[in-house]
């Protein structure tokens, strides 16, 4: 419930996030495993706003967070670093901004990751994602040719990087 209490919800699509219930699995647009651990959080394109929280890191299980395509604000939690298990996180089109965290580059079965159109900054942490997407960064991209959904193979000894 703390993940909600940071996000406005102007059309209600959170709702059913009742602070009451003790199972989440039900909630809209949670998954979760058969032991009923979240395994994805996918909301995009809500029009949520406000911040992602701290939070999100006790998520341990989740394997996918797709927020992509809405009005979120704020750096991106270093807490998610946490989510050990996460293999895609979209972050798209939301209004984002300062520094990727570094413990983003901790979470080695992250396989994809968009984090296009915001106002993020700075290098880039190395990671073992396959495909990385920050185009529309420009305080990332300015000094680079080629930022659009980038194909890569494990980022070993750049922060950015194209066609490899």
């Amino acid at each position: 419930m703390v993940i909600k209490s940071l996000l406005k919800d102007p059309y209600g699509a959170l709702r059913n996030w009742d602070r009451n219930s003790v199972d989440p699995c039900t909630w809209s647009f949670i998954s979760c495993s058969p032991e009923n651990l979240v395994t994805a959080l996918e909301a995009p394109s809500k029009n949520l706003s406000g911040r992602l929280s701290p939070s999100i890191g006790n998520l341990t299980k989740l394997e996918k967070l797709q927020l992509q395509n809405n009005n979120i604000i704020g750096p991106i939690p270093a807490e998610i670093g946490k989510l050990a298990k996460l293999r895609t996180l979209v972050l798209s089109s939301n209004k984002l901004h300062g520094t990727v965290p570094n413990s983003l580059g901790r979470l080695g079965r992250l396989q994809y990751i968009d984090l296009s159109y915001n106002n993020l900054s700075g290098p880039i942490p190395k990671t073992s994602a396959r495909t990385l997407n920050i185009a529309g960064n420009p305080l990332i991209c300015a000094a680079e040719q080629d930022c659009d959904s980038t194909k890569l193979k494990p980022m070993l000894d750049s922060y950015i990087a194209g066609e490899q």
